[in-house]
């Protein structure tokens, strides 16, 4: 199915694996970001919307006429600002499809001793993204929230919904593999209005 992507951070290290497998999926791709000198010619999209994503105006810019929004916001951004402004924009052009890239650890109780260290140095982006998750839960889009742990591409991989992770290792996933679980979910309408955690798969 030919679809039309907005990606909302799309100059981020998966942001940019988004843009590069949407265009073998055949869709349509609009990257949206403040840093277009990150993006080279040669790169996988069909339009650059420059702007910030704490400004309306350019939110509805780089979202008029897609189909679908992939949002990969992360680092000292006011995620959860972004995060109101993107689905204020997505409601009122009637865009229904959401796709939110989060963090295995949120809520992630293994590996135990990894994960209480992690939460602490990256505190502020998960209580961004907690805030950012509790706006996309109380809203009426077609949303689905992804958790990744994070690392080369195996095409291993395993999606499955809950929030507190797996039981047992692997804990981390490239950015590759992430991306195509991102873009293949959007017309996945068994995923909508759920959270799923991602890591590789040891089969």
């Amino acid at each position: 199915m030919d679809v039309r992507i907005t990606v909302i951070g799309s100059t981020s290290p998966t942001g940019l694996e988004v843009l590069k497998y949407g265009k073998t999926r055949g869709h349509k791709l609009i990257a949206f970001t403040r840093r277009p000198q990150l993006l080279s010619m040669d790169q996988s999209f069909d339009k650059v919307v420059t702007g910030d994503g704490l400004h309306k105006t350019d939110v509805l810019q780089a979202i008029d006429g897609s189909d679908a929004v992939i949002a990969i916001i992360g680092g000292k951004t006011d995620i959860a600002g972004v995060t109101k402004t993107m689905i204020s924009s997505m409601q009122e052009r009637n865009i229904r499809r959401l796709i939110f890239v989060s963090s295995y650890l949120l809520e992630a109780k293994r590996p135990r001793i990894f994960s209480s260290f992690a939460r602490w140095i990256f505190r502020h982006e998960l209580t961004e993204l907690d805030k950012a998750e509790k706006v996309i839960q109380e809203c009426d889009l077609d949303w689905s929230i992804y958790r990744p742990a994070h690392d080369p591409s195996t095409g291993k991989i395993r999606v499955q919904e809950q929030r507190h992770g797996f039981p047992s290792g692997p804990y981390q996933i490239s950015r590759a593999d992430l991306a195509k679980v991102l873009v293949d979910a959007l017309d996945n309408n068994a995923s909508f209005r759920k959270i799923y955690c991602v890591t590789w798969s040891k089969e």
